[in-house]
C-alpha cells in the first residue's frame, strides 16, 4: 500500500532556503553526514550527505512551520526543471513506498545552476522511517532511480533534533560575535 504525504509539494518562492553554503552555520559532523543551521530557513537545522554517484540529500527542520523538508539532487539530472512538479516515490527498506509530490528548486542565482527535487511535510513518520531503515530507494515513473545506503541516518537526525533544541534555547552559535566576523582587522591600513 502506498502512502501519501499530504501537502508535500511547495513552491520554491515560498521558501527561504539558502543556496550559498557560507550563509549556513556548521554544527558538527556525524559519520558521513554534516549537520548545519540554515539562517534563511528560520534557523532550521539539517543533515546533508552525498554518495559516490554524485547524489546529494539534505533533510532538515523548518521550526517556523513545525515541518521537515528534503532536497535531493544530482548534477547528472540536468533535465530537472525549476518549479516543475515531479511525482516520485520513496521507499525505506521493506516499508511501503511514500507517494511524494516534489518540486524542482533551483539553488544558486547563476543561470544553469543545479535543480534539486524539494518536498516538505508535517508527517514525521517519514523521518522516523528515514532514521530506522538502512536503505532508501527513489522511484520515478515506476523505475528505481537510485538506492541509497543510509548509514548513520538515525544518529544524524538525532543530532539535527539536538541542534534544533540548542538553537531554540540559545540562538545561533556565536551570535554574540557575529558583528566581529565582518570586522576589518586594521581599518587604518593603506
Amino acid at each position: 500500500m502506498l502512502r501519501k504525504i499530504a501537502g508535500l509539494a511547495i513552491a520554491a518562492s515560498a521558501w527561504g532556503l539558502t543556496a550559498e553554503a557560507q550563509d549556513n552555520v556548521f554544527w558538527r559532523s556525524v559519520g558521513n553526514w554534516e549537520i548545519s543551521i540554515d539562517p534563511g530557513l528560520s534557523n532550521g537545522c539539517y543533515a546533508v550527505s552525498s554518495w559516490s554517484s554524485g547524489t546529494v540529500l539534505r533533510i532538515g527542520l523548518n521550526p517556523a512551520e513545525d515541518s521537515f523538508y528534503f532536497l535531493i539532487g544530482n548534477e547528472d539530472w540536468a533535465s530537472l526543471e525549476d518549479d516543475r512538479e515531479y511525482e516520485i516515490k520513496i521507499r525505506f527498506g521493506p516499508q511501503p513506498a511514500w507517494n511524494i509530490s516534489a518540486r524542482g528548486l533551483r539553488l544558486g542565482d547563476a543561470p544553469g545552476g543545479d535543480v534539486y527535487l524539494h518536498a516538505k511535510s508535517e508527517n514525521f513518520d517519514f523521518v522516523e522511517e528515514f532514521m530506522r531503515e538502512a536503505r532508501m530507494t527513489m522511484f520515478y515513473r515506476q523505475s528505481a532511480v537510485e538506492t541509497f545506503v543510509l548509514k548513520g541516518s538515525s544518529r544524524a537526525f538525532q543530532e539535527v533534533r539536538k541542534c534544533q533544541r540548542a538553537v531554540a534555547e540559545n540562538g545561533l552559535p556565536g551570535d554574540d560575535d557575529l558583528a566581529s566576523r565582518d570586522r576589518v582587522v586594521d581599518p587604518f591600513a593603506e
